[in-house]
């Protein structure tokens, strides 16, 4: 499945959400001073400290989330998975927290935190960690559900790729006596059309009856790859073709196999000179393949 978020999604959400939180909080939640107030003043220090500490927890968080990514895919178990997340990243948050927040509170202001300003901290870091995470987890919802979604229409499609239809090369329905033949192509011969009805020859001598009465609607769903219609009567597959012969005025001669009459070693049938080039090519192509 693919990442809940790619690494440009990941630079473009840093780059907006970190310094907006680092305004926010270090205003509402640590000066408590606005622009509007007489004695404001831009609260630098605050700034870049909560800028640094959701940097660090951020950047945290990212990793972990790629390390179980590879190692708990969220689409295989999404309730262990939410679980696992929220203890290890939750845990990682608040060490990065209690290592950064004092020291960039040292770098940045020059003095150590005092207990209330580092309980306000672990608070606020607390908040939005769990907002990270929850918009994060969300994100992996919507991506797992579109995800299945898309396994279930891609299995669909195999499974209809796989299953053999009646139009299917691989299967040839033949309607005889009221009921249907399922045959492969390989087992049948060719269909002969004489007197008002249709034959169907097989390739171990079977000659059957269809329910047909002319080759027009077998010849329009079958010609192609493998079955050629030499004339009006016949329709013959790739396999029961054993010699191409050239005859006079440019027709051919093709020797089928088995023949209708058993007396016969092959069925001889002519193709017009109007269909013989079209023939050679097609014994070309089904053969090549």
């Amino acid at each position: 499945m693919e990442k809940a978020f790619s690494q440009r999604q990941d630079r473009a959400a840093r780059a907006i959400a970190i310094p907006i939180a680092a305004l926010v909080a270090s205003h509402v939640v640590f000066t408590k001073q606005f622009p509007w107030h007489v004695s404001y003043q831009f609260p630098l220090p605050y700034f870049l400290t909560v800028l640094t500490v959701m940097f660090s927890c951020w950047e945290v968080n990212v990793r972990l989330f790629r390390w179980m990514d590879s190692k708990m895919p969220f689409h295989v178990n999404p309730v262990r998975r939410i679980g696992r997340q929220m203890v290890v990243n939750g845990m990682a948050t608040l060490f990065t927290f209690l290592l950064v927040f004092p020291l960039s509170q040292f770098v940045y202001a020059g003095y150590w935190p005092a207990a209330s300003v580092f309980m306000t901290g672990a608070v606020v870091c607390a908040t939005i960690a769990t907002i990270v995470n929850g918009s994060f987890i969300g994100l992996y919802l919507v991506r797992t559900i579109y995800w299945q979604k898309d396994k279930s229409v891609a299995e669909l499609d195999r499974q209809r790729k796989e299953e053999p239809t009646m139009n299917s090369p691989h299967l040839i329905r033949v309607e005889v006596n009221h009921s249907q033949l399922i045959l492969q192509p390989t087992e049948i011969a060719y269909f002969y059309s004489t007197g008002g009805m249709v034959l169907l020859v097989k390739t171990d001598g079977t000659k059957m009856a269809t329910s047909y009465q002319s080759l027009t609607q077998l010849t329009e769903r079958l010609a192609g790859q493998y079955f050629f219609p030499l004339n009006r009567q016949i329709l013959a597959g790739l396999g029961a073709v054993k010699e191409v012969k050239d005859d006079v005025n440019r027709k051919l001669i093709v020797s089928l196999f088995p023949p209708m009459h058993q007396h016969q070693p092959t069925e001889q049938v002519v193709v017009s000179r109007y269909r013989s080039a079209e023939f050679r090519k097609w014994l070309q192509a089904a053969a090549g393949n």
